[in-house]
């Protein structure tokens, strides 16, 4: 019997996995991490550079093995932490063993209306905890092994990067960085979204396209040495093993040269290989290293796709078998195919993560994946050439920056301002998973009549189900403005809206830059999933430097009418637009004065390190810290709620609030668990029993209705 083998070793090999998952993931066992986090106490931390660090706008992000601790006791510790340096640097590398002194804090955020979790987003990566050191000085560092792989590889990395910016343009030097090795970070941000709403984000990610041409440019470079082909291909394996580390070991690149690599070992030893084998052996080899890989948008997004075409384009072209021959179907049908396949097979989990989905893509890959695919070529040529000879490099270099250029006008043309993005707002996982079910099976239906009747009639039953849901779930919420209170990094943030209505506020205290757009993954989620399509005010009470690109980002996509920022940010946000060329939008800006009397809007009333927002009985307080002068300012007025973003080491300050009796609920985030448990006694002794107290690191967002 050979299917029961087959199904207990895929049920070996699962258990083991997530055994696997389960160990590395799940916070267990005395010595873990975080029995250590949020104690107030200076640790000197003892540990290994564990991944590339991410040096971002005015901040470096490096993510740290930790194996000791010492404070009164030694202790044996397992677990990873995320250290951020106030400052740029590139002196530590993967592999180097640091010690230093610090807190180390968990890791804050629940989900927010959009559903993404920060939390959860560390913690699969295994980081539970957080690090803050304003500078390295005071970080011992044991540099790594010389004569390590990875060290060759960053050298290799750096040669590449140089050879790049001083042969091309540095716009189009840092598209060719993307395009080869998956090095996004100087890509402009107009640019980069171009890429997000034309559909080709995924040409920025290192994948078979770019294996594949690898592949054949180095056996284009052996072919005058007279090589045998065992040589060769072992050669082969060796160049793969070389650019999955240089392009930092991205999901998308793994999955590629894993792939390719199987299918040359199968080469070397006489063996067939079938393309569905070989893309499962790959997923297992990867989730059996990193199960938590199941869980990353970049693996899931690689592997839908490969697998799509694996499994649907060979009954495309089966069914046009008479035609293999004919010019239109190479040429024109066929592409057009592959690019379609691609598009539907991605766009269920575009939808869920980024809640956008391109209309023109098929049409946008067509043209820029053929031009990529020339570029990539080409530079390889260019850092052959400047191997060669820098002069060669140079000129090499101009006629691929023409190429590039020209890529760049494509982007512009089919994500452009102009071109319309389908908005889906917050897409249920069901639909998702919904869909891949009616696309299997509509597969399958090609071939047989029964399948196609049955697959038309599940079709139509379950698209008229989805339609319904909205329609109930809006029946009764009619003349009620809704107020959605979320976390963000570093705060809070406040969506107003007219139920029933498409426009909204919003409302930003406190707002930390991180290592990926928190417009796209945080804050559009959660206004398209309200249903919102416009801003009519955006307050920025508080946000540092890094993240005012994201918010302005944001600001264009919901053409706000009105953004009001405090004096202290005027001149960071104009350097923002200036650097954007969005300059029509400070028309809109509106700076106001430290003025407690100032009125900004019907509703609101800005401070100095806060906002009062009035809507009937309901008056809420918004700040991010507690300045001594609220304390005159809570106890004059008739709050029913405050909202405090991070009060960080303010304890006493809140503590103070839960004796203002009209409050109804006191919402507050960054605290620890056991500052948390005070709370809720001091809660349960002198408050009403109809007040809350909600920890916004629990519930991630909190939904108050309020009747007009």
């Amino acid at each position: 019997k050979q299917m029961l083998p087959v199904l207990l070793f895929g049920i070996s090999i699962l258990s083991f996995s997530a055994f696997n998952y389960g160990l590395k993931f799940y916070p267990t066992g005395s010595n873990h991490v975080t029995n250590f986090t949020d104690d107030n106490k200076s640790y000197h931390i003892y540990g290994e550079v564990a991944d590339w660090p991410r040096v971002k706008t005015n901040s470096t992000e490096i993510k740290i093995r930790i194996d000791s601790l010492s404070s009164d006791y030694f202790y044996t510790v397992r677990g990873m932490v995320l250290l951020k340096i106030s400052d740029i640097t590139t002196s530590l590398e993967r592999g180097d063993r640091i010690e230093f002194y610090g807190r180390i804090y968990s890791v804050k955020g629940g989900k927010n209306p959009g559903g993404f979790s920060y939390r959860r987003y560390l913690n699969l990566k295994g980081i539970h905890g957080i690090v803050y050191l304003t500078t390295l000085l005071d970080v011992r560092v044991d540099k790594r092994n010389r004569y390590e792989i990875i060290t060759y590889a960053d050298k290799i990395r750096a040669v590449i990067l140089s050879s790049l910016r001083e042969n091309l343009d540095p716009t189009t030097s840092a598209l060719a960085a993307g395009f080869l090795i998956g090095e996004t970070r100087d890509i402009p941000n107009n640019i980069y979204g171009w890429f997000m709403d034309s559909g080709t984000m995924h040409l920025l990610a290192v994948s078979g396209s770019n294996v594949i041409l690898v592949i054949i440019f180095f056996t284009f470079l052996l072919k005058p040495f007279r090589i045998s082909g065992n040589k060769r291909t072992l050669i082969l394996l060796i160049v793969l093993l070389m650019f999955t580390l240089i392009s930092y070991g991205e999901p998308s690149v793994v999955r590629a040269s894993l792939m390719a690599s199987l299918i040359l070992i199968a080469g070397l030893i006489g063996r067939s290989y079938n393309l569905n084998n070989i893309i499962s052996i790959t997923a297992a080899i990867i989730l059996l290293v990193n199960p938590s890989q199941l869980f990353d948008v970049g693996f899931q997004l690689s592997f839908v796709t490969a697998w799509g075409l694996i499994f649907i384009v060979p009954v495309i072209h089966n069914r046009f078998e008479n035609y293999h021959n004919r010019l239109w179907y190479k040429y024109l049908f066929l592409p057009v195919a592959v690019s379609f396949v691609a598009q539907v097979c991605s766009g269920p989990l575009i939808a869920l993560y980024f809640q956008r989905l391109p209309i023109i893509s098929i049409v946008a890959n067509l043209v820029i994946v053929f031009l990529t695919s020339i570029a990539v070529i080409g530079i390889l040529a260019v850092l052959v050439a400047d191997l060669i000879l820098p002069m060669l490099g140079l000129f090499v270099g101009s006629i691929v920056n023409k190429i590039l250029e020209l890529i760049v006008i494509c982007l512009e043309f089919f994500g452009g301002q102009e071109i319309p993005v389908i908005t889906t707002g917050i897409v249920p996982l069901f639909i998702v998973f919904l869909f891949y079910l009616f696309l299997v099976f509509g597969i399958w239906a090609i071939k047989s009549k029964p399948v196609r009747r049955l697959w038309t009639i599940s079709f139509l039953i379950s698209l008229n189900v989805i339609f319904l849901i909205p329609v109930l779930n809006s029946l009764g919420n009619i003349n009620k403005i809704d107020t959605w209170i979320t976390t963000i990094p570093g705060g809070v943030a406040v969506i107003v809206r007219d139920n029933g209505s498409n426009n909204g506020d919003l409302i930003i205290s406190g707002l930390y830059d991180r290592d990926y757009p928190i417009d796209d993954r945080i804050l559009k989620p959660a206004l398209e999933g309200l249903e919102i399509e416009k801003l009519n005010s955006v307050f920025i009470i508080s946000s540092d430097y890094g993240s005012l690109g994201d918010l302005s980002n944001l600001i264009i996509d919901f053409e706000a009418d009105s953004v009001y920022i405090p004096t202290t940010l005027e001149k960071s946000f104009m350097d923002i637009i200036n650097q954007s060329n969005q300059h029509e939008y400070s028309k809109r800006l509106i700076v106001y004065p430290n003025n407690p009397k100032k009125t900004a809007n019907i509703g609101y009333s800005l401070l100095e390190n806060g906002i009062i927002a009035n809507f009937g009985e309901e008056h809420i307080f918004i700040s991010n810290t507690l300045d001594p002068e609220y304390d005159d300012l809570v106890s004059k007025r008739d709050f029913t709620t405050i909202v405090i973003g991070n009060p960080a080491y303010q304890f006493s300050a809140i503590y103070k609030l839960l004796n203002h009796t009209k409050l109804n609920r006191l919402i507050i985030s960054r605290i620890n668990d056991d500052q948390d448990n005070l709370l809720q006694k001091q809660l349960i002794s002198n408050q009403p029993s109809e007040f809350e107290l909600i920890n916004l690191d629990k519930t991630g967002f909190y939904h108050i209705s309020i009747p007009k």
